[in-house]
């Protein structure tokens, strides 16, 4: 896998004359400030790309919040149950 740390990510649309969009993206090596190979997309191709990344962001912060949330620390003996009972 490759792995790069990025300092600067540029994403612009270039559209071609015969009237066809690509996305493009274009990445700058954090460690050495030159410009990375780009990526040039079709619209579907970055849409489903943003919805990979949304979601793998959104569990990415889910992990983190479980880790560091005092809210779901328990106190050591606390017998209080954690869900309300009917009745």
């Amino acid at each position: 896998m490759l792995q790069l740390e990025v300092s600067k990510m540029d994403v612009s649309l270039i559209s071609s004359d015969e009237g066809v969009d690509r996305i493009a993206i274009k990445l700058v090596s954090g460690l050495t400030g030159e410009a990375e190979p780009s990526l040039s997309l079709t619209p579907s191709q970055a849409r489903a790309l943003a919805t990979e990344l949304i979601a793998a962001v959104n569990r990415a912060e889910v992990k983190n919040s479980l880790k560091t949330s005092p809210n779901l620390w328990r106190r050591q003996g606390e017998a209080r149950p954690r869900l309300a009972t009917a009745g």
